[in-house]
């Protein structure tokens, strides 16, 4: 089972963390999970591994 839902915003790892939405979850022939993400900011769709994601947290005093 993937650990990232469709709906579901996430975050990049690494970097500064940066947001998105997973739009589709795929399963790799490994028995991995790539995910595609609508990062905010950028108009295009950019693909994760699992391991590069993280749930993503509200900072103090944003509204989601």
């Amino acid at each position: 089972m993937s650990k990232f839902a469709i709906g579901e915003k996430v975050d990049k790892a690494a970097d500064d963390h940066e947001a998105g939405v997973v739009i589709a979850v795929f399963p790799t022939a490994d028995g991995n999970f790539r995910y595609a993400v609508d990062m905010e900011g950028y108009g295009a769709l950019q693909f994760f591994a699992e391991e590069k994601l993280v749930v993503h947290k509200i900072n103090a005093g944003q509204f989601n």
